[in-house]
């Protein structure tokens, strides 16, 4: 399975047929019923949507996900409506991250203290790695979390909790030094840490692998020795670091590294009837296994044991009309914006060139240009509670490399709530050093 971010989002290599992607068109919609017919509707707007279309089913839920495409910048903005608004509703307050275990740290360390230099080297690797996740507008959201927390009870205060594989080497080093006891760590446990920290500062990870494991087997073989000096939580932090060390050589891919992330912390950190949420890029939230019986981590999690297995719902943003932040040396030359490290491109969009997501069209028609519109796929008697997502690509579009829904699953299966965006800008890149805004 090589795609695994989002159905709107290629890999370079689908690239390569550029030339046949105009191809790819928006059906006509048709008066016979489409995925999309029977499904109510709300547009969202203003700084506190009321999201009436939420019934009390909805609410009861423990896990809420709110899938995106990476470098578009409305859904920032609804990220932090829908927080805020499942924060004061159901008290919210646990936000699980697309983001690995020390950048969840340093953000919660950030709303604690208000350091801007902390926010700073969460977004360092991602600036210096010219990712999407390095952008103004993500950064001005975590600012608004923070802004948001001073005015809650400690009780409700947003705290960040990250399951992603290891993200930046060197913070991952500085994180291990925040574990380490003040009392000295016994031998031989405080030398093969100061040597782990010394290759993650080097950003070596490949060369631990043996350090990696006689560490965590010191780690596992004096436990109740380690947990008193360390203290459990820190104990079972670091347990988890090294074992993120370790799942490359395991052959893991990233969705198996995120539910296995995820079920250590449901469990270590006790989150058991904590209600979650977190935005994250499409795939990781469709709750149905995709062509080759492949499950992304939300499937995973309602196909597991875990106490909300069944507790979980999704919101799935489709977009039309919108521009996104790419990075150019990802993007065909035709593509690139000469001479810049980024490209603001259109062509994600469901609505074609590269993807057309069927009855797309029929939703347009009910909603204004520039908008955003939430529409509930398992309300009673909707289509889409029978009829299944397709997807249609550009002609020479390799099979392996499109994203395909099981026909015989319905589309509220994988989703309960669409969320179409249209007419976004894009965000905008973080500078390294003053954060100002890129703009072309």
């Amino acid at each position: 399975m090589k795609l695994l971010l989002s159905f709107c989002r290629l890999a370079t290599a689908l690239l390569l047929w550029l030339p046949l992607a105009s191809s790819a068109q928006t059906p006509v919609a048709t008066q016979s019923e489409t995925v999309f017919t029977g499904v109510p509707q709300e547009t969202i707007a203003g700084e506190a949507p009321d999201f009436k279309l939420f019934d009390p089913k909805f609410y009861d839920n423990q896990l809420f996900f709110l899938g995106e495409s990476h470098g578009v910048q409305r859904p920032q903005e609804l990220d932090f409506a829908l927080l805020k608004h499942l924060n004061q509703r159901v008290g919210v307050r646990t936000y699980l991250a697309e983001v690995d275990a020390p950048k969840a740290y340093y953000l919660n360390e950030y709303l604690r203290t208000g350091q801007d230099s902390t926010l700073r080297r969460v977004f360092r690797s991602w600036v210096a790695g010219r990712a999407q996740w390095g952008n103004q507008e993500f950064y001005q959201k975590i600012q608004r979390i923070r802004a948001l927390n001073q005015t809650l009870p400690a009780s409700r205060r947003i705290r960040f909790v990250g399951i992603d594989g290891l993200q930046d080497l060197p913070l991952a080093a500085d994180y291990v030094q925040t574990l380490l006891p003040r009392r000295p760590v016994p031998a031989p446990l405080r030398s093969q840490l100061d040597s782990v920290m010394a290759l993650l500062r080097g950003g070596t990870a490949g060369s631990l692998a043996a350090l990696r494991a006689r560490t965590a087997q010191e780690l596992e073989q004096h436990a109740a020795r380690y947990q008193q000096s360390f203290g459990m939580a820190n104990y079972d932090n670091l347990a988890l670091l090294l074992r993120n060390l370790g799942y490359a050589q395991k052959g893991l891919n990233r969705e198996a590294v995120l539910f296995a992330n995820f079920e250590t912390q449901y469990l270590t950190k006790q989150l058991a009837g904590e209600k979650l949420y977190g935005m994250w890029g499409l795939a990781h939230v469709l709750q149905g296994p995709v062509q080759g019986n492949f499950s992304m981590l939300a499937a995973r999690i309602r196909q597991s044991t875990l106490p909300l297995h069944d507790k979980v719902v999704s919101v799935l943003c489709v977009f039309s009309g919108c521009q996104m932040l790419y990075p150019s040396a990802g993007l065909p030359a035709p593509w690139q914006t000469a001479g810049q490290p980024f490209t603001i491109t259109d062509k994600f969009n469901h609505d074609g060139p590269l993807v057309v997501l069927e009855g797309l069209a029929e939703l347009k028609q009910r909603t204004a240009p520039g908008s955003s519109t939430l529409f509930r796929l398992d309300a009673p008697g909707a289509a889409s509670t029978r009829q299944p997502i397709r997807l249609r690509y550009a002609p020479g579009m390799p099979a392996d490399q499109q994203l395909q829904f099981q026909a015989q699953v319905p589309a509220a299966a994988y989703a309960q709530y669409l969320l179409l965006v249209r007419e976004s800008g894009p965000v905008q890149p973080l500078q390294p050093a003053t954060g100002a805004t890129s703009r072309r």
